[in-house]
């Protein structure tokens, strides 16, 4: 699992990843969004798939980089308790300490994970989430789980945000053995 400090470096500066996921230490994953040579899926041999293979459009792609950098931008502010907005580089770079000194590393890590989940998901760098419409969450009884079977290591989660699971109080998560439960778990 990567820090919050890694997660923003993977988006502004360099895609670097953590051992699990590991990147190509190329550019950021927002300067991909923005440049249509740089979102060509690399190819399993090296140098770059072909261009209709190309996972997104260029607006669609362009319009999830500037959405994430907008809300970059209010949630620096928010941290800070200002009023007054930075550049979107600067912004997210301010995002980590931001987070650590109102005491929010856990919620702030939550969303730029979202952001960083997001722009490897538009790239086709990582398939897109899977939702598990049979499935009944353990902890709320709703079906709002959804799920990704990355590299051979399955996992699943509760997007509803009224989810408590344990002692946490964030919404439930489902790896290792605790994720074949859901499999017994259909709602009818």
């Amino acid at each position: 699992m990567q820090t919050l400090d890694d997660l923003v470096a993977d988006l502004v500066d360099r895609y670097c990843g953590d051992e699990e996921h590991p990147g190509d230490g190329g550019p950021g994953l927002l300067d991909r969004l923005d440049h249509l040579p740089l979102r060509t899926r690399p190819a399993a041999a090296g140098g770059h798939a072909a261009p209709g293979s190309r996972p997104p459009t260029s607006l669609e792609a362009v319009s999830w980089s500037q959405r994430i950098k907008a809300e970059a931008v209010l949630l620096d502010a928010e941290l800070r308790g200002s009023s007054h907005t930075q550049p979107w580089s600067r912004a997210l770079r301010a995002i980590p300490p931001g987070a650590e000194n109102a005491g929010r590393e856990a919620d702030v890590r939550r969303t730029v994970g979202q952001w960083h989940s997001t722009a490897l998901t538009v790239l086709g760098l990582r398939g897109p989430n899977k939702h598990f419409r049979h499935v009944v969450c353990l902890a709320c009884g709703q079906r709002t789980v959804y799920g990704r079977a990355d590299d051979n290591r399955p996992r699943a989660w509760c997007i509803n945000e009224a989810c408590e699971d344990g002692d946490t109080g964030a919404p439930a998560r489902y790896e290792g053995s605790r994720l074949y439960l859901l499999t017994a778990n259909h709602a009818s």
